[in-house]
């Protein structure tokens, strides 16, 4: 079961949670076809082996540069931040990959003449411990969880963990179908 991380407010019910997963996960990341992809954009699938557990879509000319066999070259820890909303809660699936590929990549590109004027970021991040490495938060998708199928409904942290795991293990299915479950459920008797 993930961790989480955070606890929880003092009321007891936070509008949010987040998990992390406990041990690395070995992802791949493919280029995905699919017509509700929109024009301009490429659809990214984060894959368990052979099952996808995510997909997202960013602009083509990030994809096209992404140093993506960098980034998922080992096993990365994986972060669900989850909110109240939707159908019942819904979060977005981070990857925590090396932020160093990303940092080249980054450098490679042009500066702009006002850059210099202006405070950076990354010059404000205090050096790691040495042999720690920086990570990034890369999105691969959002996650949702019909209100019905809650197991934690007093506790949004637990409820994060719940989904996180049950992507991770295979045991959960694409909302949409849950969606028209519900609604084929509801419908006349």
């Amino acid at each position: 079961m993930p961790e989480t991380p955070f606890p929880d407010d003092a009321a007891g019910k936070p509008d949010d949670g987040v998990t992390v997963s406990t041990t690395p996960v070995p992802l791949t990341l493919r280029t995905l076809e699919d017509e509700r992809v929109p024009k301009g954009q490429a659809g990214l699938g984060a894959y368990l082996g052979d099952r996808l557990i995510a997909r997202n879509t960013f602009p083509t000319d990030f994809v096209e540069k992404l140093p993506l066999a960098e980034l998922f070259a080992e096993p990365v820890p994986l972060l669900f931040h989850a909110a109240l909303g939707g159908p019942g809660i819904q979060g977005t699936l981070y990857a925590l990959v090396p932020s160093e590929p990303l940092e080249e990549e980054a450098g490679e590109e042009e500066e702009e003449p006002w850059a210099a004027s202006v405070p950076r970021f990354e010059d404000a991040i205090e050096e790691t411990s040495e042999g720690e490495e920086q990570r990034a938060m890369f999105p691969l998708g959002v996650l949702v969880r019909v209100a019905r199928d809650r197991k934690y409904p007093d506790d949004l942290a637990m409820e994060a963990g719940d989904l996180l795991h049950a992507v991770l293990t295979g045991e959960s299915s694409e909302v949409i179908d849950r969606v028209l479950e519900d609604l084929l459920d509801s419908g006349p008797e």
